[in-house]
Formats: C-alpha cells, sequence, structure tokens
C-alpha cells in the first residue's frame, strides 16, 4: 500500500510523489513511515531521508526541519535539502551538509 509523500524547503520541491515506505532523521535518530502511519508531528534533524517506491530509493539530504504524518501521507519541510544520486553521494552530500553547521560562538 502506497502513500503520498512531499518534500519541500521554502524555495523548491524536492520530491511530490507516492512511496511504499519512508525513513526520515529526526534529532536523535530516525523514524519509518509506511501507509497509514499514526498522526504525529516531529523534528527533522540533519541525515538522508530514504523514499522507498518498489524497486527504486530515492535519497535526499536534509539539515532541520519539520514533518507532519498522517494517515494519507507525509509532508516534510526541510530547512536545507539536496538530492543525491547514490548511497556514496548522499554520505557526501550529508558530510558537506555536517561542516556548512554554524559552530556555537563564544563571547568574552
Amino acid at each position: 500500500m502506497t502513500f503520498k509523500v512531499l518534500i519541500t524547503t521554502p524555495d523548491k520541491i524536492y520530491y511530490d510523489g507516492l512511496a511504499d515506505s519512508m525513513v526520515c532523521p529526526e534529532p536523535e535518530g530516525y523514524f519509518g513511515v509506511l501507509a497509514r502511519h499514526a498522526q504525529m508531528v516531529a523534528a527533522v534533524g540533519t541525515g538522508i531521508i530514504k523514499v522507498t517506491l518498489g524497486a527504486e530509493t530515492k535519497l535526499i539530504v536534509v539539515d532541520g526541519g519539520v514533518a507532519e504524518v498522517m494517515p494519507e501521507g507525509t509532508s516534510i519541510l526541510a530547512d536545507y535539502a539536496v538530492v543525491a544520486e547514490n548511497p556514496a553521494d548522499a554520505e557526501e552530500k550529508l558530510a558537506e551538509a555536517v561542516a556548512r553547521q554554524v559552530a556555537p560562538v563564544f563571547l568574552h
């Protein structure tokens, strides 16, 4: 059974389609979504979203945002997102996303 997935930033849509399953990062790990998932809202962490439909998997690196999961579909509004071509590319883009995070500034 499939469900609708929308992954977007304020300025661009990265995925708008169906999925058999989805895995999304949150600040403390990852959560998975299947069709008819219980309703929830979750913070999106830094990591790789995996959207699977049949034998095809889309990989999208994200950094921050919010996910709204409903029984009929899931919407993710990410602060930052970039599509990866394969798992190695996703890991490289994830490392870039982590590197671009701002380090804390200490005032004297």
